[in-house]
């Protein structure tokens, strides 16, 4: 290496093709073929090619594991960049990457079809879910997407604005214009909170549960009505207290059928005058419960 200083014997810059990924430091350095420098792979052979670093942006501090990873490019990405020692040629730095159109096939456009006021995105609606808020216009989309299908989207599209983050498995949480959310999670839905949990909702609450549901508490748990409650059971309904249980109304209506159980002093219709069979329901003992009346 003659040069002395770096940066001493000018900018040498270049347009390059990345070969080769797997950086056995994993510090998210890539080979890269340069055009008119480097030749055919039977002139220059991957193996020989020299690893570039990627120059990353100020906002990610690169030092001791903080900041955004370097490992973005992919094999076949072009890139610009230069040489740090100058004519040398040994020491590459990546600058940025180049998007295109191959053999201008719109097929292989490199841009995220997203992006591209295209929406290849299908969620399968279930249920209540509401069909997707996309409605972008180029260029106020900004997409992230992954080698294999996540994607992030930062919608600036005036009058549709969105916040849209996909898992390829199905599972995404969107926020339209308006600020609606939507959250739909295609397999289990775990959540662990630590400390305390508060709910607030002005509106209306619908829970839908097509399979069972269990709640488990450990301490004490009370519910408050303002307005009428009415549970419905369609099989048994079992009720185990290990202390008292306490019923404070107005008047109480137990099963207003033709069966019905009574409470210690109450008397029952249970023979008619003449030996006839009597009704069996609760003459008297209370005003105000009603056991089988």
């Amino acid at each position: 290496m003659t040069t002395k200083n770096l940066g001493a014997e000018g900018f040498f810059w270049w347009f390059g093709v990345v070969e080769d990924r797997e950086d056995p430091q994993k510090l998210g350095r890539v080979k890269v073929r340069i055009h008119n420098y480097h030749g055919t792979k039977i002139e220059t052979p991957t193996a020989d090619l020299q690893w570039a670093f990627i120059i990353m942006q100020p906002t990610s501090a690169s030092y001791q594991k903080t900041g955004l990873s370097p490992n973005g490019l992919m094999v076949g990405s072009t890139v610009w960049g230069f040489f740090a020692d100058g004519g040398e040629g040994q020491v590459p730095m990546i600058l940025g990457s180049l998007p295109g159109i191959e053999d201008r096939d719109q097929a292989k456009h490199d841009v995220t079809l997203l992006a591209r006021e295209v929406n290849p995105l299908n969620k399968n609606t279930v249920g209540p879910e509401p069909s997707s808020a996309y409605s972008a216009v180029y260029p106020y989309n900004r997409v992230y997407q992954s080698e294999s299908g996540h994607v992030i989207e930062f919608d600036d599209t005036p009058n549709s604005e969105r916040i849209h983050v996909f898992h390829r498995s199905g599972t995404y949480t969107e926020i339209n214009q308006e600020g609606r959310r939507v959250n739909k999670i295609v397999g289990d839905d775990i959540e662990v909170v630590l400390k305390d949990k508060t709910l607030y909702v002005q509106g209306n609450v619908k829970i839908d549960i097509k399979g069972n549901l269990e709640a488990n508490v450990e301490g004490s748990a009370k519910v408050s009505v303002t307005g009428n409650m009415d549970v419905k059971v369609g099989g048994d309904y079992n009720l185990n207290v290990s202390g008292d249980i306490k019923i404070n109304g107005k008047t109480i209506n137990l099963n207003q059928g033709s069966n019905g159980a009574a409470r210690v002093g109450d008397t029952a219709d249970t023979q008619d005058p003449g030996g006839a069979v009597g009704t069996n329901k609760i003459e008297s003992g209370s005003s105000t419960v009603f056991i089988g009346g």
